[in-house]
């Protein structure tokens, strides 16, 4: 009987407590923090970089026309030369000596030419009134026809003397500067071994080898890019100037680009960076890659209206590096999304904060970076 009794109490205590109303708990959902860039407007391109070396826009190896052995010497390695300066002299004491003999024997073969003329035109009146025969008068022909030709051959040997003579003194052919000399005086100079090279450095090469993939995008005249670190950490401009028809055997075009070097900062052997642009926009607007969406064929950005996050589709034109150029869909008071735009969905509120509670802007190549309030 008792037991009976507390069962039902205890079933009482069960029924009032399941009458007592539930109290309702609720969540309150925290916004997700991201961070915002100001869309900024600016000059964007892309490239593609290959590495070469400079190289002078000509080499130019001097020998001598005449071997012989060296007398003197007017250049040093590394000083500039003007077209037709004597950079070497070879001795020419056994080629005067001939000239002067040659010159002895035209005097002496000058003289008879000159006899012979005077005698055959003395003979010819003699000759056309009978008084001779045409035996003798062809006989002081041929000595005047004979000793004109020798006057005429020891003319030639006099010229081709003096010219070997004058060849004696080595000219620099071209305007440059001296990268190598191989003379000494005292030393024989033949024409075997390259006395002199000469650089003509006033505007310089630079040769690449291109890709097969990349060669197609490059026509002569097209101005790049050169960064040289060794001479500035701005690129210089230069323009392509050939390009190979054929591939190497590395399986590359030869590309090369021409500089000027009117300032003659840039030296053979140093190290450059060609940077061939394929496109290019003035004035546009420009966001962070990170910040564009790419999901389900939709392209789109995230901005930020009164706290609630907004998709809003884009066009994007050309990426360079970390940036991406915007054509369409956006304006330049918006907000965009940079950091945390994968968590977040359209209309969800948002919490934004961004690095000391400045409105982040996108670094544009060649413009410095400010924070509002600078």
């Amino acid at each position: 009987m008792k037991k009976t009794a507390s069962l039902l109490a205890l079933a009482c205590v069960i029924a009032m407590t399941g009458c007592t109303p539930k109290e309702e708990v609720t969540e309150e959902k925290t916004a997700r923090t991201v961070q915002t860039a100001a869309v900024t407007t600016g000059d964007i391109s892309s490239d593609f970089s290959y590495s070469g070396k400079v190289a002078a826009s000509r080499e130019v190896s001097v020998v001598p026309t005449i071997a012989g052995k060296v007398t003197g010497f007017g250049y040093e390695v590394g000083n500039s030369v003007g077209a037709g300066a004597v950079l070497f002299t070879v001795d020419s004491t056994d080629l005067q000596n001939n000239l002067r003999s040659v010159e002895a024997n035209y005097d002496a073969t000058k003289l008879q030419v000159d006899n012979a003329k005077t005698t055959l035109e003395s003979n010819q009146i003699l000759y056309e009134e009978g008084i001779i025969s045409k035996s003798d008068y062809d006989k002081l022909k041929l000595a005047y026809d004979t000793a004109e030709a020798n006057l005429t051959s020891i003319q030639i040997q006099k010229e081709n003397l003096e010219k070997n003579i004058a060849d004696c003194s080595v000219t620099a052919p071209i305007s440059g500067v001296i990268s190598a000399r191989n003379v000494e005086i005292g030393s024989f100079a033949s024409q075997s071994q390259p006395a002199y090279t000469i650089l003509d450095v006033s505007s310089v090469k630079v040769e690449v080898g291109v890709s097969e993939q990349m060669v197609n995008e490059i026509a002569i005249g097209d101005t790049v890019n050169v960064l040289l670190t060794a001479v500035s950490p701005d690129p210089l401009q230069g323009k392509v100037s050939t390009i190979s028809p054929s591939a190497s055997q590395a399986g590359t075009y030869t590309v090369k680009i021409t500089l000027d070097n009117s300032r003659g900062l840039l030296k053979p052997g140093m190290l450059a960076e060609v940077r061939f642009i394929t496109d290019s926009s003035s004035d546009t607007m420009i966001l962070p890659r990170d910040a564009v969406i790419t999901k389900d064929g939709e392209v789109y950005v995230y901005v930020v209206e009164n706290n609630i996050a907004k998709k809003v589709p884009v066009e994007t034109g050309i990426e360079s590096g970390e940036n991406i150029e915007i054509i369409s869909g956006l304006t330049t008071d918006m907000q965009v999304v940079v950091k945390g735009q994968t968590y977040i969905t359209d209309g969800e509120e948002v919490n934004v904060s961004n690095p000391e509670e400045d409105v982040l802007r996108v670094p544009v190549e060649g413009a410095q970076v400010q924070s509002e309030g600078e």
